[in-house]
């Protein structure tokens, strides 16, 4: 919680100590939920007692703020609180929530995106609904907190800024392969080995495990790469999106090297050194791969997809729409980035080359996997050992994907101009026509990052965790766990800050429930409970709308958000169903997750025989399915 927090100050200069006492509450808090009050320069062995009156009037609590930093209130209201340190006093209010509010603005956002199709829109009813919860006092300032706090804080975080760019120089870059016609080229070559809508949909699959060390740059290089092929065997642009969503986190979520790898052990980590976990955290990665039941499992259900040639649902009617009539896009779709812009396409004479594709975007990736290994080692302390797997586990993937996004540009101007492909006003245009492209999507992400935050500061992870985490069997930890995670990423879109949030919750809860069975049994639900907060984390992003990563997927294959979000969903729920059952469950009780997988497997084969439909040919020289 580092945004919003109500304040109070006062600087004690008596009694010959000259120190300073700070005292801080959220804006809000949460009926029966814990929340932590910050306090900072207090004397040691100088108790602090903090009494809150009910809205009422009337004593409801008193706590010894030296002993325990967490209190819990059960009323709703307006509570005034007072508190004392030996001579210094103080007072302040705290209005007290309804719990289940906490859960209302991220779901408004995502009813009202999916029922009027105004993603952006929805996304700022959802922030200033929960503003007005933070805030109070008239909807009008509620809105005017929605611009001014959360989304000016979502564009002033680094991090943020550092995608923003990368988002928008990546724009340019294929704003300039786009003009030079290395697209148009890109799409005979590929015709030519290329010859089926399923062979277009294979390449797609596996570029997309090829680029597993960041769930980024893999959508960028995959969506750039393939949407053009895509359109030709009329593929919809839904199918494409959904291709890139799932060969993109779950990917880099089970990768042994990726930029995923360092904040998962690092979480381990902690969590171990705070429970008195005596296991190394690397080797408790490494044993809860098999229990990743969801990634694994989505990855297996994207092949099966594009084998069989089958599809079901919203998703199977794009496809017969874009088969059939050739649109790719519905005739409502609204993409986030537009990539056939008059300015972007090239003019009839330039045929373009292949290289003209590759050249830069290879700069590109060599550049953000060398700029990894850079600032991987330079993050390095003296004694760590050098090698690939600690390289990226320190690794600032923001800075490497800024540098690689800016040498692509860079590279491909330089390129295009000296080769008289372009002249340099043209090169520029083109530069600025695709960087004008990613408008939308950068608001868009600005939107997701805000809502994620303001549900940070309405407690909405821990109200989840203490809704569904009471009287817990240790054969339903796990199952219970991927059921939190994937809410919790569902509501915030972020798989990184469930992981973070829940990780540390669940840890010893698994040490606690499990005592009593003995310390194999004991380490076996400690790995399959982290493993569960793992992927979990990752199908709720998989899910949700306001994810950045489900984002980026709509970008770079220049899809309709919506339109993507709703054919995904399907097929997430299908194999996040599979995977809790045979997985989760199943192996609590006792079943191996080597039997576990392949019947997961063969479930989804069968609903996808028998459930799916056979897709009509692309008209492309495609066989029928």
């Amino acid at each position: 919680m580092r945004q919003g927090w109500f304040t109070l100050w006062l600087l004690l200069l008596s009694w010959g100590y000259g120190w300073a006492l700070e005292v801080k509450l959220p804006k809000v808090a949460l009926t029966g939920v814990p929340f932590t009050v910050e306090v900072s320069e207090l004397p040691k062995d100088m108790p602090l007692q903090v009494e809150f009156l009910t809205p009422e009037g009337g004593r409801s609590l008193t706590q010894d703020l030296s002993k325990s930093t967490e209190i819990r209130l059960e009323r709703a209201g307006t509570y005034q609180w007072r508190w004392q340190a030996g001579e210094a006093r103080g007072e302040g209010t705290l209005r007290v929530l309804p719990a289940w509010w906490s859960v209302v603005p991220p779901l408004l956002a995502i009813v009202l995106a999916l029922a009027l199709r105004q993603v952006l829109l929805a996304l700022f009813f959802g922030i200033w609904g929960g503003c007005w919860m933070l805030f109070g006092g008239d909807p009008f300032s509620a809105g005017l907190r929605a611009v001014d706090t959360y989304l000016l804080n979502a564009y002033a975080d680094t991090d943020h800024l550092h995608i923003v760019l990368f988002s928008f120089l990546l724009g340019g870059l294929v704003g300039l392969i786009s003009r030079s016609g290395g697209m148009r080229a890109l799409v005979r070559a590929m015709s030519r080995r290329v010859r089926s809508a399923r062979g277009v949909q294979l390449s797609t699959y596996l570029m997309g495990l090829v680029i597993f060390f960041d769930d980024y740059a893999n959508t960028l290089f995959v969506g750039a790469t393939m949407r053009p092929l895509a359109d030709r065997f009329r593929i919809s642009r839904e199918k494409l999106a959904y291709l890139i969503d799932s060969t993109s986190a779950p990917v880099a979520n089970l990768a042994l090297i990726s930029t995923w790898i360092g904040f998962e052990v690092s979480l381990i980590a902690e969590s171990f050194k705070a429970s008195g976990v005596q296991m190394e955290p690397y080797w408790a990665f490494l044993m809860s791969l098999p229990y990743r039941f969801y990634p694994i499992l989505a990855l297996v259900f994207v092949a099966l997809i594009v084998w069989m040639g089958r599809d079901f649902g919203a998703m199977y009617r794009a496809e017969v729409r874009a088969r059939t009539t050739g649109k790719v896009l519905s005739d409502t779709a609204s993409p986030l980035a537009s990539y056939e812009s008059v300015e972007l396409l090239p003019p009839d004479h330039l045929r373009g080359k292949v290289w003209m594709v590759f050249v830069p975007l290879l700069s590109a990736l060599g550049l953000m996997l060398g700029g990894l290994i850079y600032t991987g080692y330079t993050a390095l302390e003296p004694n760590d050992p050098v090698n690939l797997r600690t390289l990226l586990a320190g690794a600032d993937s923001y800075k490497a994907l800024l540098w690689g996004s800016a040498v692509g540009c860079g590279v491909a101007i330089l390129l295009f101009t000296a080769t008289r492909t372009l002249s340099l006003r043209e090169a520029l245009d083109a530069w600025l026509g695709g960087m004008r492209s990613m408008f939308l999507a950068v608001v868009m992400l600005g939107l997701a990052w805000a809502i994620g935050s303001l549900t940070g500061d309405l407690y909405t992870a821990q109200f989840i965790v203490q809704a569904l985490g009471d009287n817990l069997s240790p054969y339903w930890l796990p199952a219970l766990t991927t059921l939190v995670a994937g809410v919790i990423s569902f509501s915030t879109g972020s798989s990184w800050a469930t992981m973070s949030i829940v990780m540390p919750l669940v840890i010893p809860l698994a040490l606690t429930v499990s005592q009593g069975l003995g310390a194999e049994q004991q380490t076996f639900f400690v790995i399959t409970t982290l493993s569960s907060v793992l992927a979990g984390a990752t199908f709720g992003d998989h899910c949700s709308p306001i994810s950045d990563t489900t984002v980026l997927s709509s970008i770079f294959s220049g899809s309709d958000h919506i339109d993507h979000v709703r054919t995904q969903l399907p097929y997430a729920l299908v194999v996040g169903a599979v995977a809790w059952v045979t997985g989760d469950i199943a192996t609590a009780y006792g079943l191996s997750p080597w039997i576990a997988l392949p019947l997961g497997a063969l479930i989804l084969a069968l609903i996808v025989r028998f459930v799916g439909k056979p897709v009509p040919p692309s008209g492309e020289g495609e066989e029928s399915s």
